[in-house]
């Protein structure tokens, strides 16, 4: 791409970028005029004492369903996918497709009943030391520690049934859920094919979690001049997004170079760099 081309395709980009921008200053500036006006600020005791009620009665409670709901879910449906295993005849690709279907929704439920934990139990120790002294807290702390350790150990063991089961499917894979390396052995394990997958999936993770970065950072910006709720928030958010850019940026290629070459993007006989903010090929 000449430079020509490069001017002729920035000046047909700016003026929606720039009405973007002009909106979003409108928007902005409508906000704070609004929140000094109506004195928004004032909500900060209210949304604390909500936190803490919250973080007190409400937490620990979810996390004990949670933990209960979760194996009523995922076990039936690794159930399904182990009887569709047992009976597949090794060549069937709609029951290889749809053990693999089956599997990842487990993985995606205890994952994300994991992460939530993780929440809950910050929720629960809201209350500080001063809930220990309070005799109906600290049962709701206990109930949380206890949901909190049940949800862990659930994940844990699912998923290596779920690993299991993936690895009677693929024998040549053959790393331990539990070994260390885990990641990088399966990764070493898997054909061209799958880490061409692998790296347009994790291109789709580095996207959305800029997104969501952006719309967090600019939310917690409002909610600490609004709401009271500190700096730490918006830090722990921009150190998140900081390393998902260093790491997109310092790994060669992204994980596309052998998409690249298999798209038909090599030149002199080597492939061209994809950065992670070029489109990965199709």
């Amino acid at each position: 791409m000449d430079d020509n081309d490069i001017k002729k395709a920035n000046r047909k980009a700016m003026p929606k970028f720039m009405l973007i921008l002009v909106i979003s200053v409108l928007v902005g500036g409508t906000i704070g005029f609004c929140a000094a006006k109506y004195e928004l600020n004032t909500l900060a005791n209210d949304v604390k004492s909500a936190g803490t009620f919250f973080g007190t009665y409400i937490a620990p409670w979810l996390m004990l369903a949670a933990a209960v709901i979760v194996p009523m879910i995922c076990i039936p449906i690794y159930k399904g996918a182990k009887r569709l295993l047992s009976s597949w005849d090794g060549e069937n690709e709609e029951t290889s497709d749809t053990i693999d279907s089956k599997i990842s929704v487990v993985i995606w439920i205890t994952s994300a009943a994991l992460i939530l934990s993780y929440f809950l139990i910050a929720a629960s120790y809201s209350g500080g030391f001063e809930a220990i002294g309070n005799r109906s807290s600290m049962v709701s702390l206990v109930v949380g520690i206890v949901g909190f350790f049940g949800i862990m150990t659930e994940a844990i063991i699912i998923q290596q049934k779920c690993v299991d089961a993936a690895k009677k499917m693929n024998p040549e894979k053959t790393a331990s859920v539990y070994d260390t390396k885990f990641q990088k052995k399966w990764m070493d394990s898997c054909d061209e094919a799958e880490k061409i997958m692998i790296g347009k999936c994790a291109f789709k993770a580095y996207s959305a979690t800029n997104t969501v970065c952006t719309v967090l950072a600019i939310a917690l910006a409002l909610c600490a001049l609004f709401l009271g709720i500190g700096f730490l928030s918006s830090l722990v958010v921009c150190l998140i997004w900081i390393v998902n850019q260093s790491v997109a940026h310092a790994a060669p290629q992204f994980r596309f170079g052998i998409a690249a070459h298999h798209a038909g993007t090599v030149r002199g006989g080597k492939v061209v760099r994809s950065f992670s903010f070029i489109k990965p090929p199709m």
